[in-house]
């Protein structure tokens, strides 16, 4: 598909400090086209998008727009150039309603300074139906899942009616039919002759959506090709510098018995349940459910941030009657939830003072004052199987990218021990190394003897991870699924509420 230059890149560098995040980045994105920009983690992708978005200025190079140098010194800048951006973090305001979300800064006003609540509600209901999203604009965004919360994201920038819109990782939280919903959306834009810049670790999905990918390494452009003439495996070689011989690493030799550590009798808290099951040690058992289906909340009751009504918990053979996070830790929990920015992470703090977080009661002197050696011995030792790097302490845990943001959330759960980690979309918004790095380490754990407890907005990750996996539906256990009879066909089905056999 040949269409007209619309974006031109020549030569764009930025630096941050003495780091090269992009060095000569040059390429052309076509009007009226869906350009996937694909990349490891830290491969420069964000920056770039920044650079569009007017958030930051390139140190060197240019960007042209229709032919014409375009200097986006702000973010008011781009928009008056008609770009938009979706960010994969959320840049929302959880106590305000959808409308005020999707106005902020844009409130509309008549002439004596009156805000035009009716006016933006009705131009709220406008896009919300567009994107299909079944949402009362007058709903509280805290009130929200975080993927209806992303859905407001994409309809903020959609209201805008931009000319360029920029999707970095926009459906990092929404489930199957939310991400094919947006599909949709975005075919329909494209018909219309709206450019969109689409960033993704989904390769499956950007092959789908996607008229041609760039790749980015290390800051530098490493091609543009034809989605019609190139193929996963290639990008994925083009993204990393060496083919990935594998997905899903094999399960380990195990090197304790596997015997039931966990067992859930009855289970009953909010809407979900009666819901028994059990566990074993080395076991990885998945959890599958659409938005709503009670996955999350059985893992937020299990970990102690929910109730639980009726049922009971036991941990090799002792009830387990935690009602805090807190207890639960102290009894052999731990959960890496959802969101590392909004639930895991202390962006602002070191990589040391997130991952020691947890533990810092047992790193005190006699005389209770801080011990820095202890602190720097257990932050190596919990970060060296992570490949994060021992010498990188003390950076701030926002300035890094997403996939070691993720192994610094993972390090600090794992600094506790835990004798059963509950993973709540463990790989949400990582790269296909640091992925392939997160299933490794998950196998290993396993084969130590550690019950993992594990969903992921991926199909796939579910079938190619999991020992056997759980499906819920509208609160209740309704399929389950061994290994070897799993596919992403039959899980989806599953998931759907229309097949029990097991």
């Amino acid at each position: 598909m040949n269409r007209a230059p619309f974006i031109r890149l020549h030569g764009v560098s930025k630096r941050f400090g003495g780091v090269a995040a992009l060095d000569g980045v040059s390429f052309e994105i076509g009007r009226g086209e869906v350009h996937a920009v694909v990349g490891e983690n830290g491969a420069g992708k964000s920056t770039l998008m920044k650079l569009l978005a007017g958030i930051d200025e390139p140190d060197d190079g240019e960007i042209q727009l229709d032919g014409i140098r375009a200097r986006l010194k702000n973010p008011r800048e781009a928009r008056k150039r008609g770009i938009s951006i979706v960010f994969q973090e959320l840049s929302l305001f959880p106590h305000r309603t959808v409308t005020a979300n999707i106005f902020a800064n844009r409130e509309l006003a008549n002439p004596w300074g009156s805000v035009r609540g009716s006016q933006m509600r009705e131009a709220t209901l406008r896009v919300l139906s567009e994107l299909d999203a079944s949402l009362s604009p007058d709903a509280i965004l805290g009130s929200l899942a975080i993927g209806e919360r992303q859905l407001v994201e994409i309809a903020r920038a959609l209201e805008q009616q931009p000319q360029i819109l920029i999707l970095d990782e926009p459906n990092s939280a929404l489930n199957e039919a939310e991400s094919s919903r947006l599909f949709d959306i975005l075919r329909r834009l494209r018909a219309r002759g709206l450019t969109i810049i689409y960033v993704s670790h989904r390769l499956e999905e950007v092959f789908a959506i996607a008229d041609r990918i760039t790749v980015l390494r290390d800051g530098r452009f490493q091609g543009t090709w034809s989605i019609a003439e190139t193929t996963i495996p290639k990008i994925i070689q083009e993204m990393i510098g060496r083919p990935l011989v594998e997905s899903f690493p094999k399960p380990l030799p195990a090197q304790v018995p596997g015997t039931v550590v966990l067992e859930v009798s009855s289970l009953q808290s909010g809407l979900i349940g009666p819901l028994s099951f059990s566990a074993k040690s080395g076991e990885i058992v998945g959890f599958a459910g659409l938005e709503g289906s009670g996955v999350d909340d059985l893992f937020q009751t299990l970990f102690g941030l929910n109730p639980l009504i009726s049922g009971q918990i036991l941990v090799r053979g002792r009830k387990q009657d935690h009602t805090s996070p807190l207890e639960a830790i102290r009894h052999g929990w731990a959960l890496v939830p959802k969101s590392r920015r909004d639930e895991g992470l202390m962006m602002d703090w070191s990589i040391a003072r997130n991952v020691i977080l947890l533990r810092l009661h047992t790193l005190l002197t006699w005389l209770g004052m801080i011990d820095g050696q202890a602190v720097q011995d257990a932050t190596a030792a919990s970060i060296r199987r992570l490949e994060l790097g021992t010498d990188r302490f003390q950076e701030i845990v926002a300035s890094l990218s997403g996939g070691n943001q993720q192994k610094v959330l993972l390090a600090k759960w794992l600094a506790t021990e835990p004798e059963i980690l509950i993973l709540n979309d463990p790989t949400r918004g990582v790269d296909v190394g640091a992925k392939h790095e997160i299933y490794q380490l998950c196998r290993q754990l396993a084969a130590q003897g550690m019950t993992l407890l594990m969903t992921s907005s991926e199909a796939e990750e579910i079938v190619g991870l999991a020992d056997r996996t759980l499906v819920l539906y509208k609160g209740k256990i309704v399929c389950e699924l061994q290994q070897d009879r799993i596919t992403k066909a039959r899980l989806l089905h599953a998931m759907s509420g229309t097949l029990s056999a097991g």
